[in-house]
């Protein structure tokens, strides 16, 4: 029978492992200098190799003759423990989530490995054990045998009791950008003699969504369709991808304010058997990839773009002002999960791309000319007389102040990326709001229109993180300032609401 090539090329050591290099370094150092810990927690997405990892492990801290911190694989440890055995016990904790599994468990580890150094126990899917079934593992896990390592495996980390988390090293493992898997996706098929083209390559790594195990599921279906000579066109049929042209097409005729344009690109790309919730995702994919060109970026690791598209993106790019992708990128991602349920899609697709569709003259949607001044979504009259309004005084002001607004929007673009890298997940989230950033001689004003998010900002101390990651990329801004702009809220203050209840009745410590 023909492996799934998921099964057919799962990691046999450390070095097979994709994208999680400081994982692997990290056990490696540790087998290698025999300093082993008694229980381990891999936690993650799934099919980023949280169970591969496991195994290998498992065999590597009972190899008598391991290379690097890998298991050899002829060692007679290596040979047993390959096969069925009594030293490694897999687990799965969905199907055998009760507390008397766990005391059967509790039992067992007493009894020392009949094969290796170690008995390893590698429990997946933890988090579906149940309350009892945490008490009773609790006492073990934290003094077991000294012949016993425990693995805990989970994909939703925030389901394990604290007292769990703190007995365990902990390892994070993550979903891997688009060129490391086309990179590995291209290694197995050239092992596999699969013909290819690139853009077939870049468009099932995409699909993955930066799962290796997914990646490699499609990539077997996309093979078998395409009898192993792979070419975009029959890969765009397997996946339902939405090909740039429609994306681009449909997003012009939102922000020329063409209504009849807009229905008839949707059909279009409807026509041609596109999902409309991958059609959905793309347009967000495709109207996120022009801001972070907008704001500077030019990383390929960053940029979900192949190599060589960047001056396409970027031309199209430098059409649109900022604040028009902004708010068409927060529709189409706001619609994504309602796509799911909604008895009909189609309409609510048609509705959201409406929504930002303007033919207002003095609509906020701006569209820049290819000179770089800003005009508004107007009709061709209104332009022209507007064109011919303007003097040369006022667009030398305008292009003064849409160059120091760009420049602001790339600050800003980068500031949010280090509080990313750095993890400050609370922060991070609450930035999102942030729908200004200006200028005050030496100051940066931040603006939130929501109410959560000005408390969370306003605080001495992340001011002072924002400050610093500002002043990585401008020495002159000396400090920065939240300003919560009530009037255009997004929340509305509870206090507010009550006292329009009580009136006089109530009062509160302002």
């Amino acid at each position: 029978m023909n492996l799934a090539l998921y099964r057919e090329f799962r990691p046999k050591n450390f070095d097979e492992i994709v994208g999680q290099d400081y994982i692997v370094k990290t056990l490696k150092n540790q087998i290698k200098t025999d300093r082993l810990s008694h229980a381990y927690l891999f936690c993650g997405p799934r099919g980023t190799g949280k169970t591969s990892t496991a195994k290998i492990f498992a065999r590597a801290v009972n190899c008598t003759h391991s290379i690097d911190g890998n298991p050899c694989g002829l060692c007679a440890e290596c040979v047993a423990l390959s096969e069925p055995n009594t030293d490694i016990f897999e687990i799965d904790a969905a199907s055998n989530n009760r507390v008397e599994e766990i005391r059967d468990l509790r039992e067992k580890v007493s009894y020392p490995p009949l094969i290796g150094k170690y008995k390893i126990y590698i429990i997946d899917e933890v988090h579906m054990l149940t309350d009892s079934a945490f008490n009773a593992l609790l006492k073990t896990l934290e003094e077991p045998p000294k012949h016993v390592i425990f693995i805990l495996a989970t994909t939703e980390i925030h389901k394990l009791p604290a007292t769990i988390l703190s007995r365990c090293m902990r390892f994070d493992f993550k979903l891997l950008p688009i060129s490391i898997l086309t990179e590995h996706l291209k290694n197995i098929f050239d092992k596999k003699g699969i013909t290819y083209d690139e853009k077939s390559l870049h468009a099932i790594a995409k699909a993955g969504e930066g799962s290796v195990r997914d990646m490699l599921s499609i990539a077997d279906s996309v093979a078998s369709f395409c009898d192993y000579k792979i070419e975009y066109s029959l890969t765009e049929k397997v996946i339902g991808l939405s090909d740039k042209d429609s994306i681009k097409d449909i997003l012009l005729s939102i922000s020329e304010g063409n209504v009849k344009n807009v229905f008839e690109a949707v059909k279009s790309a409807l026509g041609r058997g596109k999902n409309i919730q991958v059609l959905c995702k793309e347009m967000a994919d495709f109207i996120k990839n022009l801001i972070m060109i907008k704001v500077g970026i030019a990383d390929y690791s960053i940029l979900d773009i192949m190599p060589g598209e960047y001056a396409q993106y970027s031309e199209i790019a430098s059409k649109f002002d900022i604040n028009y992708l902004k708010s068409a990128f927060s529709k189409f991602a706001e619609i994504e999960l309602e796509l799911k349920y909604s008895i009909n899609p189609e309409n609510l697709f048609e509705s959201a791309c409406l929504q930002i569709t303007s033919t207002d003259k003095d609509s906020s949607f701006k569209v820049e000319s290819v000179n770089g001044a800003k005009q508004g979504i107007k009709s061709k009259q209104d332009s022209q007389l507007e064109q011919t309004k303007s003097n040369e005084n006022k667009s030398s002001q305008q292009g003064a102040k849409a160059e120091e607004s760009n420049e602001l929007d790339k600050i800003w673009g980068n500031v949010l990326l280090k509080v990313k890298e750095k993890n400050l997940f609370a922060l991070a989230n609450a930035l999102t709001s942030v729908n200004k950033v200006a200028r005050q001689f030496n100051t940066l004003v931040i603006h939130t229109n929501d109410l959560g998010s000005y408390e969370m900002i306003d605080n001495a101390d992340r001011i002072r993180v924002i400050l610093d990651l500002v002043k990585l990329f401008d020495e002159s801004i000396t400090d920065v300032k939240v300003e919560y702009d009530k009037s255009n809220a997004s929340t509305t203050d509870i206090k507010d609401e009550l006292k329009d209840i009580f009136k006089s009745k109530i009062k509160f410590k302002e």
